[in-house]
């Protein structure tokens, strides 16, 4: 889901950013800069999957896999 960054700022990388959207390794609000990067991380289609799961078990407050740097 994206949405207008209510704060103006990334929660990851600080950076100002109008458009967000939530990560699919934590609960983060992040910008499209970070998504991309995101995306190239080696667990992420893992994290995408378990959220999948967790949506269709009825879980949609999942806290997401973590994010290790």
């Amino acid at each position: 889901m994206y949405k207008l960054g209510s704060k103006g700022k990334c929660e990851r990388c600080n950076e100002p950013s109008r458009v967000t959207i939530m990560s699919m390794f934590n609960t983060q609000i992040i910008c499209m800069v970070c998504k991309e990067e995101e995306r190239n991380h080696p667990r992420y289609e893992e994290a995408v999957k378990k959220e999948l799961e967790e949506c269709a078990k009825g879980n949609f407050n999942f806290k997401g896999i973590g994010l290790e740097y």
